[in-house]
Protein backbone atom coordinates (compact mmCIF):
# COMPACT_ATOMS: atom_id res chain seq x y z
CA UNK A 1 0.00 0.00 0.00
CA UNK A 2 1.59 3.19 -1.18
CA UNK A 3 0.05 6.99 0.22
CA UNK A 4 0.06 9.61 -1.47
CA UNK A 5 2.55 12.62 -0.47
CA UNK A 6 0.00 15.75 -0.91
CA UNK A 7 -3.06 14.52 0.24
CA UNK A 8 -2.08 11.50 2.15
CA UNK A 9 -4.30 9.17 0.22
CA UNK A 10 -4.30 5.77 0.46
CA UNK A 11 -3.89 3.96 -3.21
CA UNK A 12 -4.60 0.49 -2.91
CA UNK A 13 -3.03 -2.25 -5.19
CA UNK A 14 -4.72 -4.63 -7.52
CA UNK A 15 -4.98 -7.34 -4.87
CA UNK A 16 -5.30 -5.07 -1.74
CA UNK A 17 -8.49 -3.84 -3.57
CA UNK A 18 -9.97 -6.86 -4.59
CA UNK A 19 -9.55 -8.39 -0.86
CA UNK A 20 -11.61 -5.09 0.24
CA UNK A 21 -14.41 -6.20 -2.59
CA UNK A 22 -15.05 -9.30 -0.60
CA UNK A 23 -14.88 -7.74 3.03
CA UNK A 24 -17.33 -5.31 2.26
CA UNK A 25 -19.06 -8.15 0.05
CA UNK A 26 -19.15 -10.50 3.08
CA UNK A 27 -20.02 -7.45 5.43
CA UNK A 28 -23.07 -7.08 3.39
CA UNK A 29 -24.25 -10.38 3.81
CA UNK A 30 -23.72 -10.60 7.69
CA UNK A 31 -25.63 -7.23 7.49
CA UNK A 32 -28.87 -8.74 5.62
CA UNK A 33 -28.82 -11.68 7.89
CA UNK A 34 -29.07 -10.04 10.99
CA UNK A 35 -31.83 -7.99 9.33
CA UNK A 36 -33.71 -11.11 8.19
CA UNK A 37 -36.91 -11.17 10.06
CA UNK A 38 -40.74 -13.14 9.53
CA UNK A 39 -39.89 -13.87 5.82
CA UNK A 40 -37.04 -15.35 6.47
CA UNK A 41 -36.65 -18.91 3.93
CA UNK A 42 -34.44 -21.54 4.41
CA UNK A 43 -31.18 -21.53 2.81
CA UNK A 44 -31.81 -24.40 0.42
CA UNK A 45 -35.22 -22.43 -0.85
CA UNK A 46 -33.46 -19.62 -1.26
CA UNK A 47 -30.72 -20.82 -3.19
CA UNK A 48 -33.03 -22.65 -5.37
CA UNK A 49 -35.29 -19.39 -5.62
CA UNK A 50 -32.22 -16.99 -6.53
CA UNK A 51 -30.56 -19.25 -9.08
CA UNK A 52 -27.13 -19.86 -9.87
CA UNK A 53 -26.13 -16.46 -11.10
CA UNK A 54 -27.33 -15.03 -7.69
CA UNK A 55 -25.52 -17.43 -5.99
CA UNK A 56 -21.99 -16.72 -8.16
CA UNK A 57 -21.80 -12.90 -7.29
CA UNK A 58 -21.83 -13.45 -3.24
CA UNK A 59 -18.98 -15.95 -3.84
CA UNK A 60 -16.49 -12.48 -3.75
CA UNK A 61 -13.59 -13.55 -6.26
CA UNK A 62 -15.32 -15.89 -8.22
CA UNK A 63 -17.57 -12.84 -9.58
CA UNK A 64 -17.69 -14.60 -13.17
CA UNK A 65 -20.21 -14.72 -16.02
CA UNK A 66 -21.68 -17.85 -16.32
CA UNK A 67 -20.75 -19.57 -19.79
CA UNK A 68 -23.20 -20.16 -22.55
CA UNK A 69 -24.97 -23.65 -22.04
CA UNK A 70 -24.09 -26.27 -24.38
CA UNK A 71 -27.16 -26.88 -25.78
CA UNK A 72 -27.92 -23.04 -26.59
CA UNK A 73 -25.18 -23.49 -29.06
CA UNK A 74 -24.86 -26.89 -30.13
CA UNK A 75 -26.31 -28.73 -32.84
CA UNK A 76 -27.88 -25.26 -34.41
CA UNK A 77 -27.76 -24.88 -38.06
CA UNK A 78 -26.06 -21.45 -37.87
CA UNK A 79 -23.79 -19.85 -35.21
CA UNK A 80 -25.54 -18.96 -32.06
CA UNK A 81 -25.47 -14.99 -32.77
CA UNK A 82 -26.89 -15.35 -35.86
CA UNK A 83 -30.17 -17.31 -34.22
CA UNK A 84 -30.22 -15.00 -31.17
CA UNK A 85 -30.82 -12.24 -34.30
CA UNK A 86 -33.14 -14.44 -35.93
CA UNK A 87 -35.43 -15.25 -32.76
CA UNK A 88 -35.68 -11.63 -31.93
CA UNK A 89 -37.11 -10.94 -35.28
CA UNK A 90 -39.06 -13.59 -34.85
CA UNK A 91 -40.71 -12.56 -32.02
CA UNK A 92 -41.27 -8.93 -33.01
CA UNK A 93 -42.93 -9.81 -35.79
CA UNK A 94 -44.47 -12.61 -34.50
CA UNK A 95 -43.72 -15.27 -37.35
CA UNK A 96 -45.05 -19.03 -37.15
CA UNK A 97 -42.85 -22.02 -36.93
CA UNK A 98 -43.04 -22.43 -40.49
CA UNK A 99 -42.23 -19.12 -41.02
CA UNK A 100 -39.25 -19.28 -38.90
CA UNK A 101 -37.97 -22.67 -40.15
CA UNK A 102 -38.05 -21.27 -44.01
CA UNK A 103 -35.85 -17.83 -42.98
CA UNK A 104 -33.51 -20.28 -41.32
CA UNK A 105 -33.01 -21.82 -44.25
CA UNK A 106 -32.58 -18.52 -46.44
CA UNK A 107 -29.88 -17.78 -44.01
CA UNK A 108 -28.12 -20.90 -44.16
CA UNK A 109 -27.92 -20.87 -48.02
CA UNK A 110 -26.46 -17.21 -47.94
CA UNK A 111 -24.49 -17.61 -44.58
CA UNK A 112 -22.87 -20.68 -46.97
CA UNK A 113 -22.10 -18.43 -49.99
CA UNK A 114 -20.36 -15.75 -46.93
CA UNK A 115 -17.62 -18.43 -45.48
CA UNK A 116 -14.52 -18.87 -46.53
CA UNK A 117 -13.26 -22.48 -47.67
CA UNK A 118 -9.84 -23.50 -45.10
CA UNK A 119 -6.31 -22.61 -46.73
CA UNK A 120 -8.14 -19.67 -49.36
CA UNK A 121 -5.58 -17.12 -49.90
CA UNK A 122 -7.81 -14.37 -48.69
CA UNK A 123 -5.28 -11.95 -49.17
CA UNK A 124 -4.68 -12.15 -52.68
CA UNK A 125 -8.12 -11.68 -53.25
CA UNK A 126 -7.94 -9.31 -51.04
CA UNK A 127 -5.46 -7.27 -52.84
CA UNK A 128 -6.91 -7.73 -56.26
CA UNK A 129 -10.57 -6.76 -55.25
CA UNK A 130 -9.34 -3.66 -54.45
CA UNK A 131 -6.23 -3.08 -56.65
CA UNK A 132 -7.89 -3.68 -60.09
CA UNK A 133 -10.95 -1.08 -59.55
CA UNK A 134 -8.55 1.15 -57.37
CA UNK A 135 -6.91 1.74 -60.86
CA UNK A 136 -10.60 3.15 -62.39
CA UNK A 137 -10.42 6.07 -60.20
CA UNK A 138 -10.47 9.47 -61.53
CA UNK A 139 -8.23 12.49 -59.75
CA UNK A 140 -10.85 14.51 -59.23
CA UNK A 141 -12.12 16.62 -56.24
CA UNK A 142 -15.93 16.34 -54.64
CA UNK A 143 -17.71 19.41 -53.21
CA UNK A 144 -20.53 19.70 -50.62
CA UNK A 145 -23.52 20.86 -52.41
CA UNK A 146 -24.10 24.15 -52.27
CA UNK A 147 -20.41 25.09 -51.24
CA UNK A 148 -17.31 24.86 -53.24
CA UNK A 149 -14.72 25.74 -50.75
CA UNK A 150 -15.54 23.03 -48.40
CA UNK A 151 -14.53 20.78 -50.23
CA UNK A 152 -12.81 16.79 -49.68
CA UNK A 153 -10.09 14.86 -51.96
CA UNK A 154 -12.28 11.68 -53.31
CA UNK A 155 -10.50 9.31 -55.72
CA UNK A 156 -7.05 7.57 -55.97
CA UNK A 157 -5.83 10.16 -53.41
CA UNK A 158 -7.68 9.66 -50.69
CA UNK A 159 -7.19 5.89 -51.07
CA UNK A 160 -3.49 6.27 -51.60
CA UNK A 161 -3.95 8.90 -48.35
CA UNK A 162 -5.88 6.28 -45.96
CA UNK A 163 -3.53 2.71 -47.34
CA UNK A 164 -0.18 4.68 -46.96
CA UNK A 165 -1.20 5.75 -43.14
CA UNK A 166 -0.10 9.31 -43.37
CA UNK A 167 -0.39 11.20 -40.13
CA UNK A 168 -1.85 14.52 -41.45
CA UNK A 169 -5.26 14.20 -43.52
CA UNK A 170 -4.89 16.11 -46.69
CA UNK A 171 -8.57 17.01 -46.63
CA UNK A 172 -9.63 16.84 -42.92
CA UNK A 173 -13.49 17.48 -42.69
CA UNK A 174 -16.01 17.04 -39.40
CA UNK A 175 -19.51 16.01 -39.23
CA UNK A 176 -20.92 17.50 -37.10
CA UNK A 177 -24.01 16.60 -35.06
CA UNK A 178 -25.91 18.58 -32.49
CA UNK A 179 -27.87 18.15 -29.47
CA UNK A 180 -31.43 19.39 -29.10
CA UNK A 181 -33.44 21.72 -29.82
CA UNK A 182 -30.04 23.31 -31.18
CA UNK A 183 -30.89 20.66 -34.25
CA UNK A 184 -33.88 22.33 -35.25
CA UNK A 185 -33.13 25.83 -35.15
CA UNK A 186 -31.31 26.62 -38.35
CA UNK A 187 -30.44 30.40 -37.12
CA UNK A 188 -29.20 29.11 -33.40
CA UNK A 189 -27.14 26.15 -35.32
CA UNK A 190 -25.61 28.69 -37.65
CA UNK A 191 -24.44 30.80 -34.94
CA UNK A 192 -23.27 28.37 -32.79
CA UNK A 193 -21.15 26.53 -36.20
CA UNK A 194 -19.57 30.32 -36.40
CA UNK A 195 -18.40 30.39 -33.29
CA UNK A 196 -16.21 26.68 -33.87
CA UNK A 197 -14.33 28.56 -36.58
CA UNK A 198 -11.25 29.60 -36.19
CA UNK A 199 -10.63 33.71 -35.76
CA UNK A 200 -7.52 35.31 -35.50
CA UNK A 201 -7.17 39.18 -34.82
CA UNK A 202 -5.81 39.44 -37.84
CA UNK A 203 -8.74 38.43 -39.63
CA UNK A 204 -11.05 41.19 -38.49
CA UNK A 205 -8.46 44.13 -37.64
CA UNK A 206 -5.88 45.97 -39.38
CA UNK A 207 -2.14 46.59 -38.42
CA UNK A 208 -1.11 50.43 -39.23
CA UNK A 209 2.73 51.06 -37.86
CA UNK A 210 4.54 54.65 -37.47
CA UNK A 211 7.79 54.10 -36.58
CA UNK A 212 9.11 57.50 -37.15
CA UNK A 213 6.20 58.47 -34.69
CA UNK A 214 6.90 55.21 -32.59
CA UNK A 215 2.81 54.81 -32.67
CA UNK A 216 1.11 51.44 -34.17
CA UNK A 217 -2.79 51.28 -34.53
CA UNK A 218 -4.90 48.55 -34.69
CA UNK A 219 -8.17 48.84 -36.20
CA UNK A 220 -11.18 46.26 -36.02
CA UNK A 221 -13.17 45.72 -38.66
CA UNK A 222 -17.38 46.12 -37.94
CA UNK A 223 -18.11 43.89 -40.70
CA UNK A 224 -15.86 40.97 -39.90
CA UNK A 225 -16.67 41.33 -36.38
CA UNK A 226 -20.62 41.25 -37.03
CA UNK A 227 -20.02 38.05 -39.70
CA UNK A 228 -18.26 35.91 -36.67
CA UNK A 229 -20.42 37.24 -33.26
CA UNK A 230 -17.37 39.34 -31.54
CA UNK A 231 -17.75 41.93 -29.73
CA UNK A 232 -16.08 44.83 -30.12
CA UNK A 233 -15.37 46.07 -26.20
CA UNK A 234 -14.27 42.40 -25.97
CA UNK A 235 -11.74 42.67 -28.84
CA UNK A 236 -10.43 46.01 -27.93
CA UNK A 237 -10.13 44.43 -24.08
CA UNK A 238 -8.04 41.37 -25.49
CA UNK A 239 -5.69 44.17 -27.56
CA UNK A 240 -4.81 46.15 -24.18
CA UNK A 241 -3.89 43.06 -22.59
CA UNK A 242 -2.33 41.20 -25.00
CA UNK A 243 0.47 43.59 -25.25
CA UNK A 244 1.80 45.63 -22.82
CA UNK A 245 2.45 48.82 -24.04
CA UNK A 246 0.72 52.61 -23.54
CA UNK A 247 -2.84 52.18 -25.25
CA UNK A 248 -5.36 54.41 -25.86
CA UNK A 249 -8.57 53.98 -27.61
CA UNK A 250 -10.27 56.11 -30.53
CA UNK A 251 -13.39 54.47 -31.47
CA UNK A 252 -12.59 51.33 -32.69
CA UNK A 253 -9.06 51.89 -32.89
CA UNK A 254 -6.12 50.95 -30.17
CA UNK A 255 -3.24 53.39 -30.72
CA UNK A 256 -0.05 51.63 -29.23
CA UNK A 257 3.24 54.04 -28.14
CA UNK A 258 6.41 52.74 -27.10
CA UNK A 259 9.10 54.77 -26.46
CA UNK A 260 12.60 53.29 -25.86
CA UNK A 261 11.63 49.42 -26.69
CA UNK A 262 13.94 48.00 -28.97
CA UNK A 263 11.87 48.01 -32.95
CA UNK A 264 12.41 44.56 -33.58
CA UNK A 265 11.14 43.80 -30.02
CA UNK A 266 8.10 45.50 -30.73
CA UNK A 267 8.26 43.45 -34.25
CA UNK A 268 7.73 40.56 -32.77
CA UNK A 269 5.68 41.60 -29.91
CA UNK A 270 3.01 43.24 -32.65
CA UNK A 271 2.72 39.99 -35.10
CA UNK A 272 2.19 37.18 -32.20
CA UNK A 273 -0.58 39.79 -30.97
CA UNK A 274 -2.07 39.97 -34.73
CA UNK A 275 -1.55 36.18 -34.60
CA UNK A 276 -3.56 35.02 -31.56
CA UNK A 277 -6.64 33.05 -31.30
CA UNK A 278 -9.25 35.34 -30.74
CA UNK A 279 -12.51 32.38 -31.11
CA UNK A 280 -13.33 29.39 -31.79
CA UNK A 281 -11.45 26.05 -32.04
CA UNK A 282 -8.08 25.50 -33.44
CA UNK A 283 -7.69 24.03 -36.87
CA UNK A 284 -11.76 24.85 -37.91
CA UNK A 285 -11.23 26.57 -40.57
CA UNK A 286 -14.64 27.03 -42.21
CA UNK A 287 -18.30 25.43 -41.25
CA UNK A 288 -21.43 24.71 -43.46
CA UNK A 289 -25.28 24.08 -41.89
CA UNK A 290 -26.54 21.39 -44.05
CA UNK A 291 -30.07 19.62 -43.24
CA UNK A 292 -30.25 15.54 -43.03
CA UNK A 293 -33.02 13.62 -41.77
CA UNK A 294 -34.85 16.63 -40.66
CA UNK A 295 -31.91 17.80 -38.57
CA UNK A 296 -29.66 20.62 -38.85
CA UNK A 297 -26.08 19.04 -38.84
CA UNK A 298 -22.78 21.13 -39.36
CA UNK A 299 -19.54 20.43 -41.80
CA UNK A 300 -16.28 21.56 -41.40
CA UNK A 301 -13.51 22.10 -43.28
CA UNK A 302 -10.73 21.12 -40.74
CA UNK A 303 -10.67 18.88 -37.59
CA UNK A 304 -10.26 19.00 -33.89
CA UNK A 305 -12.15 15.79 -32.82
CA UNK A 306 -10.80 16.30 -29.09
CA UNK A 307 -11.73 19.66 -28.41
CA UNK A 308 -15.20 19.44 -29.95
CA UNK A 309 -16.38 16.69 -28.27
CA UNK A 310 -15.73 19.17 -24.88
CA UNK A 311 -19.06 21.16 -26.16
CA UNK A 312 -21.97 20.23 -24.64
CA UNK A 313 -23.75 21.21 -27.33
CA UNK A 314 -22.90 18.80 -30.03
CA UNK A 315 -24.04 15.26 -29.82
CA UNK A 316 -20.70 13.06 -29.00
CA UNK A 317 -21.82 9.37 -30.16
CA UNK A 318 -22.59 10.83 -33.51
CA UNK A 319 -20.26 13.52 -34.46
CA UNK A 320 -17.04 12.09 -36.68
CA UNK A 321 -14.14 13.15 -38.46
CA UNK A 322 -12.54 11.80 -41.31
CA UNK A 323 -9.06 11.85 -40.17
CA UNK A 324 -7.77 8.47 -39.21
CA UNK A 325 -4.89 9.40 -37.09
CA UNK A 326 -7.04 11.30 -35.00
CA UNK A 327 -10.00 9.16 -34.51
CA UNK A 328 -7.59 6.80 -33.36
CA UNK A 329 -5.54 8.92 -30.73
CA UNK A 330 -8.63 10.18 -29.61
CA UNK A 331 -11.21 7.44 -29.51
CA UNK A 332 -8.94 4.45 -29.49
CA UNK A 333 -7.70 2.16 -32.08
CA UNK A 334 -10.94 -0.05 -33.19
CA UNK A 335 -12.18 3.42 -34.12
CA UNK A 336 -9.54 4.06 -36.13
CA UNK A 337 -9.63 0.78 -37.89
CA UNK A 338 -13.86 1.03 -38.47
CA UNK A 339 -12.63 4.26 -39.65
CA UNK A 340 -10.02 2.75 -42.38
CA UNK A 341 -13.00 0.40 -43.59
CA UNK A 342 -15.80 2.97 -43.65
CA UNK A 343 -13.69 5.80 -45.21
CA UNK A 344 -12.43 3.51 -48.17
CA UNK A 345 -15.86 1.76 -48.44
CA UNK A 346 -17.48 5.28 -49.20
CA UNK A 347 -14.65 6.74 -51.62
CA UNK A 348 -14.95 3.40 -53.61
CA UNK A 349 -19.04 3.43 -53.08
CA UNK A 350 -18.84 7.58 -54.10
CA UNK A 351 -17.22 6.73 -57.47
CA UNK A 352 -19.91 4.30 -58.64
CA UNK A 353 -17.63 0.97 -57.39
CA UNK A 354 -18.79 -2.22 -55.31
CA UNK A 355 -16.36 -4.05 -53.60
CA UNK A 356 -17.11 -6.69 -50.90
CA UNK A 357 -16.41 -5.15 -47.47
CA UNK A 358 -14.74 -7.98 -46.55
CA UNK A 359 -12.04 -7.34 -48.56
CA UNK A 360 -11.59 -4.31 -46.56
CA UNK A 361 -12.06 -5.51 -42.95
CA UNK A 362 -8.92 -7.70 -43.89
CA UNK A 363 -7.00 -4.67 -45.40
CA UNK A 364 -7.65 -2.57 -42.15
CA UNK A 365 -7.08 -5.41 -39.57
CA UNK A 366 -3.75 -5.83 -40.90
CA UNK A 367 -2.93 -1.92 -40.98
CA UNK A 368 -4.21 -1.60 -37.23
CA UNK A 369 -3.33 -4.81 -35.12
CA UNK A 370 -0.63 -3.85 -33.08
CA UNK A 371 -2.71 -1.00 -31.75
CA UNK A 372 -1.21 1.43 -34.00
CA UNK A 373 -2.64 2.75 -37.53
CA UNK A 374 0.55 2.11 -40.43
CA UNK A 375 0.49 2.24 -43.88
CA UNK A 376 1.40 -0.55 -46.57
CA UNK A 377 4.82 0.78 -46.79
CA UNK A 378 8.29 0.68 -46.07
CA UNK A 379 7.93 2.14 -43.30
CA UNK A 380 4.77 0.75 -42.20
CA UNK A 381 4.09 -2.91 -41.73
CA UNK A 382 6.71 -4.55 -44.57
CA UNK A 383 9.00 -3.60 -41.85
CA UNK A 384 7.55 -5.39 -38.70
CA UNK A 385 7.04 -9.00 -40.85
CA UNK A 386 9.35 -11.65 -39.35
CA UNK A 387 10.52 -12.80 -42.45
CA UNK A 388 13.51 -11.68 -44.04
CA UNK A 389 12.66 -12.68 -47.77
CA UNK A 390 8.75 -11.32 -47.36
CA UNK A 391 10.62 -7.52 -45.72
CA UNK A 392 13.42 -8.09 -48.98
CA UNK A 393 10.57 -8.49 -51.53
CA UNK A 394 8.42 -5.29 -51.37
CA UNK A 395 11.66 -2.61 -51.22
CA UNK A 396 14.98 -1.75 -50.23
CA UNK A 397 16.28 -5.51 -51.02
CA UNK A 398 19.50 -5.19 -50.48
CA UNK A 399 19.23 -3.50 -47.36
CA UNK A 400 16.94 -5.56 -45.60
CA UNK A 401 19.12 -8.67 -46.50
CA UNK A 402 22.17 -7.42 -44.79
CA UNK A 403 20.48 -6.19 -41.88
CA UNK A 404 18.74 -9.58 -41.11
CA UNK A 405 22.21 -11.43 -41.96
CA UNK A 406 24.05 -8.92 -39.73
CA UNK A 407 21.31 -9.97 -37.05
CA UNK A 408 21.79 -13.46 -37.34
CA UNK A 409 18.34 -14.11 -38.73
CA UNK A 410 16.10 -17.48 -39.91
CA UNK A 411 14.06 -18.07 -42.73
CA UNK A 412 11.13 -19.79 -41.40
CA UNK A 413 9.70 -20.22 -45.21
CA UNK A 414 6.28 -20.24 -43.42
CA UNK A 415 4.46 -17.37 -45.74
CA UNK A 416 3.52 -16.91 -49.71
CA UNK A 417 6.28 -14.32 -50.83
CA UNK A 418 9.13 -16.22 -49.41
CA UNK A 419 7.86 -19.93 -50.26
CA UNK A 420 7.61 -18.30 -54.07
CA UNK A 421 11.31 -16.80 -53.79
CA UNK A 422 13.04 -20.36 -53.35
CA UNK A 423 10.36 -22.44 -55.29
CA UNK A 424 8.70 -24.47 -52.82
CA UNK A 425 5.33 -25.36 -53.14
CA UNK A 426 2.61 -22.19 -51.57
CA UNK A 427 1.06 -23.15 -48.07
CA UNK A 428 -2.31 -21.66 -49.34
CA UNK A 429 -5.08 -23.80 -50.40
CA UNK A 430 -3.97 -27.92 -51.55
CA UNK A 431 -0.36 -26.48 -50.21
CA UNK A 432 -1.77 -26.86 -46.73
CA UNK A 433 -2.55 -30.40 -46.94
CA UNK A 434 0.33 -32.80 -46.26
CA UNK A 435 -0.60 -36.18 -46.86
CA UNK A 436 1.07 -39.50 -48.61
CA UNK A 437 -0.67 -41.74 -49.77
CA UNK A 438 0.93 -45.40 -50.33
CA UNK A 439 0.42 -48.64 -52.70
CA UNK A 440 -2.09 -50.71 -50.63
CA UNK A 441 -1.00 -53.48 -53.05
CA UNK A 442 2.38 -53.31 -51.58
CA UNK A 443 1.25 -53.70 -48.30
CA UNK A 444 2.00 -50.30 -46.95
CA UNK A 445 -1.18 -49.36 -46.07
CA UNK A 446 -1.91 -45.24 -45.96
CA UNK A 447 0.22 -43.16 -44.22
CA UNK A 448 -0.68 -39.66 -42.70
Amino acid sequence: MAKGKKEDVEILEEDELDDLEDKEMRKGEEEEDLSGGEDEEEPEAKAKKEGPSKAKEKKGKDREIPPVKKEDWEGQPLPYWVMAQIAFIAEREKLSKQKVDALIERIKEKFGLLTVEAGEAVGIVAAQSIGEPGTQLTLRTKHYAGAAEVSVGSGIQRVEEIVDGRSKSKYPTMTIFLKPPLNKDKDKALKFANKLVEVRLKDVASLHEDFRNSTISIELNEDGLKEHYLDEKEMISKIKSGIRLEAHQKKNIVELNFKREPLIKIRKAILKLMNSRVQGIKGIEKVLISEEEKEFVIKTSGSNLKNILKLEEIDPARTTTNDIMETSLVLGIEAGRALVVNELYKTFKDNRIAIDVRHLMILADLMTYNAEVKGIVRTGISREKASPFARAAFEETVKHLVDASFRGESEELQGVVENIIVGQPVKVGTGIVELVMGNPRAGKGKKD
